[in-house]
Order: structure tokens, then sequence, then C-alpha cells
């Protein structure tokens, strides 16, 4: 699937905006069309939009419905309705008619509804959507008595995790065409750099529809000198495949730094004649992971940055290209250089904004605290096998050609430590490298002492709170000595026992923003501030470790819960994205390098 583009051959038709929205109170025809209750706002999370708390802790069926025209100069070409996220059903209907849906909330989708328009008349398109969870989607939620990881359950949001589950048209809703008679259906990028520095970029793809003689161009530009490479074409195979090599004799590399990027042009010829065209952006760049270090383009790279969450004021989780413009700048002001997509895959508005901005991304799956104990019986195990996996092949399809996503996440802190786990995640490791041999796999775990899992993997990812959830407080004598020992203990036992690098994907302390306390107490930003860089300086002692994710970029909604008040505060900046002590600290920290890669002189 690819993203939405406007090219000579292809147009796009933006359908946000304000849509109608309506609860099922009870089942009817409301894909025919209903009485509104409220008007909606596209893309956004419907939750937090409305006074009526019935609507933020709505469920079932939530339906949305607006009219649009297709202008008659798109007669000729095909339609496709396309939808960036819908949480976490959906079904979709045009002038009554089902075209389509999808299951998981944070991923693309998309109906063609080329012989469902009317070109004459406004056409309805209905979507009904609902969020109930269950022991076999992805995530997992409802789960009474969820035992070690319940600790969030027991009201609505009844969930096993600490983060709201926003619902609704999250992402943007377009309708887009492509030619009728033959098409690029999907594009693939793949790099390779010789010892001469030439670059060999190979472009493959599918075509779908029918010619006489059909076959496939492709040439490279530079987005930073605009100097184009010739390629080469490719006949288009029986099955619709293509493949063509292009080469770059002075390849300028991606990396944090200096995050080139160049698009492959690819013209599809039916003939002598153009049909489709499309632009596929890339980067050329390596990532392995090799002894105690991550490469980056062969030079180590260590990972300084935050677990994130797509949150924010009044949108929830709804895509907004102001507040990822905002996110961004904060993170090159704090010198961060990473993030993890904690934990769901992120639009793909951001990823190319990553891309654009040389910020590197763990992309990690909607997989956030599996719980076997719910999973006993194999064949509900197998059950949710087949989602997990689904939701992993449709974000690899979707983020492959994204230089800044360095690595495959496949969950995060699951029930690892229960034997049945041992070979779910031996399989998913193996499901996502034969997906994509390219990148490193990972997942993150909160077991130290009895993890079964992680040596299926490339790099072992650590969720460790010494400080705040054990050990808390600042103790006697030296401060936070307890919460030193603890993380060094818990570091040294994961690599002696798998003898990877190791991510220490989340650390970090709970702070309400203009609360100060001297001694440093809990919840103060004397706390947060002083907690995080004292683990920091242990972290840094192990040298087997590549990198430091603090939890949490920014306050974050969750469940309303006596833990947590008015969310989850352990952010580095408020929700409303300012500062808190913290930032100012890990922006000195982090401006200088762990190893000795800095960035290039100014030209």
């Amino acid at each position: 699937m690819l993203y939405p583009q406007l090219t000579p051959t292809r147009c796009v038709v933006s359908l946000n905006g304000m849509w109608e929205l309506a609860r099922e109170h009870e089942p009817g025809n409301h894909h025919e069309g209903f009485t509104a209750e409220k008007h909606v706002a596209v893309p956004a999370s419907y939750n937090d939009l409305y006074a009526e708390e019935g609507f933020r802790m709505w469920k079932d069926g939530m339906w949305y419905q607006r009219t649009f025209a297709v202008p008659k100069t798109l007669k000729d070409e095909r339609l496709v309705l396309r939808f960036g996220a819908v949480a976490y059903r959906a079904r979709v209907f045009v002038n009554g008619r089902e075209v389509g849906g999808h299951e998981g909330g944070h991923l693309p989708f998309e109906c063609e509804v080329t012989d469902v328009v009317k070109w004459n008349k406004p056409n309805l398109v209905c979507v009904r959507c609902e969020n109930r969870l269950s022991a076999t989607t992805v995530p997992m939620g409802e789960l009474r008595n969820a035992g070690e990881n319940g600790q969030f359950a027991g009201q609505y949001p009844d969930v096993p995790f600490d983060f709201f589950p926003y619902a609704g048209i999250q992402r943007d809703v377009c309708l887009y065409t492509t030619p009728k008679a033959a098409y690029l259906e999907s594009v693939r990028v793949t790099t390779a750099v010789g010892a001469d520095g030439v670059a060999t970029v190979t472009v493959a793809g599918r075509v779908v529809g029918v010619g006489e003689d059909l076959y496939v161009t492709v040439g490279c530009v530079s987005r930073q000198t605009h100097k184009e490479y010739g390629g080469g074409h490719s006949l288009v195979s029986i099955g619709g495949n293509f493949t063509v090599d292009v080469r770059i004799p002075d390849a300028e590399l991606w990396d944090v730094f200096q995050p080139n990027l160049y698009d492959a042009v690819i013209r599809l010829f039916n003939g002598n004649d153009v049909v489709d065209m499309y632009e596929q952006r890339f980067g050329i760049r390596t990532i392995r992971v090799t002894g105690n270090r991550l490469l980056l383009n062969d030079k180590p790279v260590y990972l300084q940055g935050f677990g994130r969450h797509e949150d924010f004021p009044i949108i929830g989780r709804g895509l907004c290209h102001a507040a990822n413009v905002r996110d961004h700048e904060l993170l090159k002001w704090v010198n961060a250089n990473s993030y993890r997509t904690t934990h769901y895959p992120y639009s793909e508005e951001l990823v190319r904004l990553a891309d654009e901005q040389g910020i590197l991304l763990i992309a990690e799956a909607p997989a956030v605290s599996v719980n076997f104990d719910h999973l006993q019986d194999e064949s509900v195990r197998r059950e949710l096998y087949e989602r997990h996996s689904t939701t992993l092949k449709e974000l690899i399809d979707r983020d492959f050609n994204a230089p800044s996503v360095i690595a495959w996440s496949v969950a995060n802190e699951a029930t690892t430590n229960r034997p049945a786990a041992r070979d779910y995640f031996a399989a998913l490791a193996g499901h996502v490298r034969r997906l994509d041999s390219t990148r490193p796999v990972t997942m993150v775990t909160c077991k130290v002492e009895d993890d079964l899992v992680m040596d299926a993997f490339d790099m072992v990812g650590v969720n460790f709170y010494p400080g705040w959830y054990h050990e808390p407080g600042l103790g006697l004598g030296e401060p936070f000595a307890n919460a030193k020992a603890s993380m060094r203990h818990a570091l040294e036992t994961l690599h002696r026992k798998f003898n990877k690098p190791i991510l220490v994907a989340e650390f970090g302390a709970d702070c309400l923003a203009g609360l100060h306390s001297l001694p440093a107490e809990q919840w103060s930003e004397e706390y947060q501030a002083d907690l995080i860089m004292t683990l920091i300086d242990v972290i840094r002692e192990c040298d087997f470790v590549v990198g430091e994710h603090v939890w949490n970029f920014a306050d974050f909604k969750t469940a309303q819960n006596f833990p947590r008040a008015g969310g989850n505060r352990k952010g580095a900046f408020t929700r409303d994205r300012q500062p808190k002590m913290v930032a100012h600290l890990l922006r000195r920290r982090w401006a200088v390098p762990r190893y000795d890669v800095a960035p290039p002189a100014p030209q």
C-alpha cells in the first residue's frame, strides 16, 4: 500500500474536516445514514471532545458519516478511499454498501470505491468503529484480575496498560486515484554500498493491471543536490513484479546529523505511454548489531531519547501536524536523537518527519502487556498470534522504506517469564526477519531475573524503575544508593544471561510540574531530575548498553486511578509541551555524545 501522493497520474482529495457522530445505542440501518448526536473533527479521538462522560467512555459502536462529491474529471480513474487509522475495528460503507474494513487501530487501510460512487449527486460515507478489546486483540484489554500487569484495570478503560485507549477516526481520510488499466501497487527500496563508495539502489515492486507492453523505469534524484541518476527498466512479469537497479557513485549517506534523502522516480509504461508515476523517498544507510554495539553506517551510535505517546490535549491520539512539528522541535532542542514508538505504530506523517530530521525510531507493534496467564489455551494463543503477526506485517510493509526506522520491536512488557511465551516470541522474531532482514529485531521486557525470551532477539530492551516502583525515596546516606545498585544489578544480570547489547527502554519517575522540595521528595521536580541523572550515570558505566530512553517525553492521559493524578506525569515535558527541570538537565547531558561521534563541521 503506497502513501497517497499527487503526481501527474494520481490525484488526492482530502476528506478531513467536520463529520457527524452518533453512538450505536441499538442496532439499526446506520450504514444508510443516521441522525447525528454531535459534530466531530476528523482526524481526532472522539473521547475528549465533549463535556459528557458518556462519550469519553464509549467503546461500543460509534458511527461517523459525511457526504462528498467526486469531480467529474476523475470519472475515468480508479477511486480508493483510504484511512490512516481507525481504532480499533472499522467497517466502511459508501452509499449504503459495505466496501471494506479493518482490525487494528494504528495502521492504514483502504477500500476501492470505483463502482460504488455516484457522479451526479452527493455520496454518503458511513464508518462504524468500536473499541472493545479482549485476550486476542492487539493490544489486549478488558481482562479482569489481569495479575501483575493488571494494576491499572478495574474500571473503564479496563485495560492492562497505562495509557488511555483513545478511539475513533484518528488519522487522515482521503480519496485518491490511480489509473484504471494498470497501476503501481507497492514499492520497496533496498540499498547497498560497496567498498568503492558506489551505492546500488534496488527498487522492487508490484504492478496491478493489464497492458500489451508493460514495463517500469526508475531514476533517482538527490534531495540535497538535485542531481539525477539514471536507472534502467524492467519488464513487468506475469505476476506483476518488477526489479530495477540504480547506481549512485557519490552516495550521500543518511544519518542523524545529515539525513540525506533521495527520491526514486518510478514510471509505469504501456508501450510508449506513461500509465502511472510514483516517487518513493528513501535514504542510503546501514544498521546492524555487532558485539555490544549498534552500528549506523558502520559507526557506533548511542540512542538517547524517550519513550513517547501520540497524546495531546483535546485531540487525544488524533493526527495533528502542528503537534508533531512541536514535538520534534523539542526533541532536537533537548539533543535527543531517537525514540521508541511506544506502544503502537505512530502516524506515517511522524515517520516521514523523522526521515527528514534524522531522528532514529524503534517502530513497535501495538502488543503491550501481553499476558500469558490469559493465553493458557493453545487455540487462544494461536488466534492472538495470527493477529499479532498480521499487524507486524502491516507495520513493516508501511515503514520498510523509512531510513529513520532502525529496528522493529514486537512487543512491550509481556509476561515473558511464562513458558508459553518462549515459543510465541521466538516465532514472531523469525516472522519479522523473514519480512525484513535489513534491521535488528527486538522487544522490551520488564522481567530481569526470569525472562525466557530475549535470546531470540538481536538487542535486549528493558524497562526498569529503581527509585520509583522499586527502592522509592532518596534513602539514607548516599542519595539513591539502592536505586543505583538495583539498576546496575539488573543490567549486568541481563547481559550475563543473554550476552546482547541492551537498550534501557524505560526509566524515570512521576513529577508534578511546579512542585519543589528540598530535600528532594517523590513527585517533585528535584526528585525526578536527580533520579534520572543519577541513573544515567549508572547506565553509562555499562559498556554493553547502547541507549537510554527516559520514560516519558511528555505527560499523557491514562485511566482514572489512584497511582495517576491527571494521567501519567513521568514526562520531561508537560502534556502541553513545557519543559520540566529534568528537560534542561538532559539537554546539557545529551549535548556531549557518548561515543566519539560528533556532528560534522558547518560547511
